[in-house]
């Protein structure tokens, strides 16, 4: 019906929501005399705006106006209606009578109105200066208009925002900058400047955006998406940057982050409800803090990340550099040196103490933001990095000797605050400094959060992997490239920690969901060029960089590797999870930590002879696939360290008859469990994930690890367990390493449910019996079952399953070695799913980062 509408200009139908059916001429009559009544209103009775006759007139008269013009635009041109409301400014009319009664439903009609001449596109409207001023009042000063009039108020904002954008000479209608040049002796004398100026008089319509950016909803949807809309058209005025620069835009934003982080709580708060505790935790023992996977940090949390996404998208769409710059100043002396550095540093790391709250949102922020800008502004400050290891925006000096006054301006008040405030500095104990210490408190939430906080870094900003942990450019860049033969010894002997731990039948098809896990993860790893007109970034290396094993951090990350059996669950889950995400970036290399050297390799003599002499390329093919072998003394530390812990587990096989069977009973209950949540969870996914390592999902595959471990930059919520390697060549091009020594007999399965209630008793007291761990050492003696006489206080009874052997433990890892049966078991799966993980990262990693060779 439209479009016949459209086409004949009418349809003969009387009805207010159609087109009249009489002449145009009629129907400005109409809406003339519809004006002439509403400014008559004004006239007669304006001291009078609770008369609730006069109210219901006003909103009968604007219906009438909204309803002409709407059916007026749906026809074809001209467009006479339109064209008097602009000439007759009747808005104001309508903007005084909307003020004056404060009534919503007048509110909300004016803005109507409002909108509708602006998306008609009238000419003598939105360049109007006496309309945006009408507008302006409007929203300025209806602050009766209920929620809903509100939304419509700033949607008009969002209308005007979107007009200057796709017309940036329209701009003058809104935006009328006084000459401040003259003034700037004053400005400077007065003090009551920093920064910038609040200078509303010349841009109120930028204000009114800026008041509405914080409010959640349709209100700050708008607001926030046309202040962008004005700040990217400042590229296309030289005015506009110049005001945005030399006004206090940087400074109410980067005041507004600092006070929304201000009202986080210093302290961390979990969930007490013991129905949400994850299985994996519920099998082992566990204090009530660790009860729940994450903390709940509230609607506080959500209403500073909205905020800090904001700020994101904002240097995303600024396309002045200059503007960029200033916003970048701020966001860095007014909010990372004023305020989060000082809360890092002041952190109390007591029971119930602020460090694990104040690492845990400065995780929450990294995890959070990938602006290229904003995450080198946070981690080379807080990492007081001074070298060109991880990405650094280079500023041309032509571009230095061009910047404007404004600018120039802008940094010196910036930077004679910045010195008037007097801060500590990172130079004297940065973010290392901090996770160094955090890693080894005896604060069990300290050391997740911390550890949680590495694996953030190393994962979304492996740049700066090399400035957290110490590392040494590798002499010969070609050296971290190993032969295939040495890295199918290094994968065989991976495979075979796995199989000391647990004989498993389907380790196959576990692998295989790991190599799949693995190419989705490393796969957003390759180095991306940078685009043509971007940044310059200096940290693109030709060869990954050496960790130095007696970095404190990588020791820390180690001793806690080596107490693993006592550790809580919780705690081993960010353990790996660190070590993991280390092992993924392309920027550290592999050798020294969990691979041997490559010159540390020891071959035959027969083929150490036919290397050194000139071979033909087939038979430096041949000796590529021979199989090295090293010395003890030159074992990797994670390596070195899985072998202790595996010697433990032999002591408990010793001393336990059936341990076998009760950690393949263990890992049948937790996979069991996994697989009916993961059957859960996509039943009640109807959409997949729309994240921008959306294209990783489809690729990976959710682990089948019972480890409860999701990745949280690869939400794969769509993948299968048992689905191929797809685009890889990982898997065809070794092989699996699982293939090249013979299966073990798989050995029986225990029942996940006793058959009588007596058997359920006798195993529950069984698998929380306590057991002494030694940590540092294997003494004879060590992995013998205590009994309640022995003089150690037995673990409380289970309070979940009927398999669960879990002790409320207050601490992460119990002072005094002792952990129950069902503790151990717990992690043992955990251990042998984590080995399986590097595996897979290795052998995957060696495809995509182009880390193998075939001649040697």
């Amino acid at each position: 019906m439209d479009f016949w509408s459209r086409l004949i200009g009418g349809s003969g139908l009387t009805s207010s929501r159609g087109l009249r059916g009489n002449s145009a001429a009629e129907r400005l009559s109409t809406f003339k005399h519809t004006c002439n009544t509403l400014d008559q209103i004004w006239r007669t009775s304006p001291a009078a705006p609770g008369e609730a006759a006069s109210i219901l007139q006003v909103r009968n008269c604007l219906g009438r106006l909204n309803s002409v013009l709407n059916d007026e635009s749906r026809g074809p041109a001209p467009h006479p209606c339109h064209a008097f409301a602009a000439t007759s400014q009747v808005y104001l009319t309508v903007t005084k009578l909307a003020l004056s009664s404060c009534d919503p439903g007048v509110i909300s009609s004016a803005a109507i109105l409002f909108n509708t001449l602006i998306d008609a596109e009238v000419d003598g409207i939105v360049d109007n200066r006496v309309f945006a001023r009408a507008l302006v009042d409007l929203v300025r000063r209806a602050g009766s208009a209920g929620e809903e009039g509100e939304a419509r108020l700033v949607e008009l904002l969002f209308g005007v925002a979107n007009n200057i954008r796709l017309r940036p000479t329209i701009l003058p209608a809104w935006f009328f900058p006084k000459d401040y040049d003259n003034q700037k002796a004053e400005v400077l004398e007065s003090g009551k400047e920093f920064a910038g100026a609040t200078r509303k008089d010349d841009f109120p319509f930028f204000y009114l955006l800026i008041d509405y950016v914080h409010h959640e909803g349709r209100s700050g949807d708008f607001a926030r998406t046309g202040l962008l809309y004005i700040i990217e058209t400042a590229s296309r005025s030289k005015e506009l940057e110049r005001w945005l620069i030399e006004s206090d835009l940087a400074t109410l934003m980067a005041t507004g982050l600092g006070a929304l982080y201000s009202q986080l709580n210093r302290k961390l708060l979990f969930s007490t409800d013991d129905e949400n505790i994850p299985h994996i935790v519920a099998l082992s023992d566990y204090a009530q803090v660790e009860t729940a996977s994450r903390p709940k940090l509230g609607a506080h949390m959500d209403a500073f990340l909205s905020y800090l996404l904001f700020w994101q998208d904002t240097v995303d769409h600024c396309k002045s550099a200059e503007v960029n710059d200033t916003l970048l100043d701020h966001f860095q002396v007014l909010f990372l040196q004023q305020l989060l550095y000082p809360s890092l540093l002041e952190s109390s790391d007591v029971d119930g103490g602020s460090t694990s709250a104040v690492i845990t949102y400065l995780c929450r922020i990294l995890e959070s933001i990938d602006q290229p800008d904003l995450v080198h502004r946070i981690l080379h400050f807080l990492l007081a990095s001074k070298s060109g290891s991880e990405p650094t925006l280079q500023v041309p000096n032509k571009e230095k000797i061009r910047m404007s006054i404004s600018r120039r301006k802008s940094l010196d008040l910036l930077a004679s605050f910045a010195e008037a405030a007097a801060k500590p500095s990172p130079e004297l104990f940065n973010l290392v400094d901090l996770v160094l210490m955090s890693i080894r408190s005896k604060n069990p939430p300290t050391v997740v959060a911390t550890l949680q906080l590495i694996t953030v870094i190393f994962q979304r900003h492996h740049f700066f992997a090399s400035s957290l942990i110490k590392t040494v450019e590798r002499p010969d860049e070609s050296a971290y490239i190993r032969p295939i033969g040495a890295l199918n010894t290094e994968l065989q002997n991976l495979v075979g920690l796995a199989k000391s731990l647990l004989d498993d039948p389907s380790l196959d098809q576990a692998y295989g969901n790991y190599l799949v896990e693995a190419y989705a993860i490393l796969d957003l790893r390759t180095p991306i060029p940078p685009l043509v007109g971007g940044p310059l970034v200096d940290s693109v290396r030709d060869s990954p960089v050496v960790l130095q094993t007696n970095d404190e951090i990588l020791k820390g990350m180690i001793d806690r590797l080596d107490s693993f059996f006592t550790n809580s669950v919780v705690m081993n889950l960010a353990l790996t999870d660190a070590f993991a995400g280390l092992a993924s970036s392309n920027f550290i290399s592999l050798d020294g930590w969990l691979l041997v050297g490559t010159h540390n390799y020891e071959y035959g003599s027969s083929s150490s002879t036919n290397a050194d002499h000139n071979v033909s390329p087939v038979e430096k093919f041949n000796l590529a696939f021979d199989q090295p072998s090293c010395s003890a003394s030159v074992v990797p530390l994670v390596p070195a360290t899985i072998r202790r812990l595996i010697q433990r587990i032999e002591q408990w096989r010793r001393e336990i008859p059936d341990f076998d069977v009760l950690v393949a009973a263990r890992k049948h209950l937790l996979h069991s469990e996994n697989e009916n949540h993961d059957s859960k969870s996509s039943e009640s996914s109807s959409r997949p994930s729309t994240s921008r390592q959306g294209h990783a999902a489809k690729a990976g595959a959710s682990s089948d690890s019972p480890r409860g471990r999701q990745t949280s930059l690869l939400e794969r919520k769509d993948a299968s367990p048992s689905r191929p390697l797809t685009n890889s060549g990982a898997k065809s091009l070794f092989g699996s390493p699982l293939r090249d020594s013979p299966q073990k007999q798989a050995s029986p399965r225990l029942e996940s449910k006793p058959r009588s209630t007596a058997a359920a008793e006798e195993l529950r007291k069984r698998l929380a019996t306590p057991i002494k761990v030694n940590p540092s050492t294997v003494s004879p003696d060590a992995g013998t079952l205590e009994t309640d006489s022995s003089g150690s206080a037995p673990a409380p009874p289970p309070t979940t399953t009927e398999e669960a052997g879990s002790s409320s433990s207050p601490h992460g890892s119990t002072p005094d070695g002792h952990v129950t049966l069902g503790h151990v078991l717990t992690n043992t799966i955990i251990l042998y799913e984590f080995i399986l993980e590097l595996t897979a990262l290795v052998q995957v990693r060696a495809t995509l980062f182009q880390e193998v060779k075939f001649e040697r």
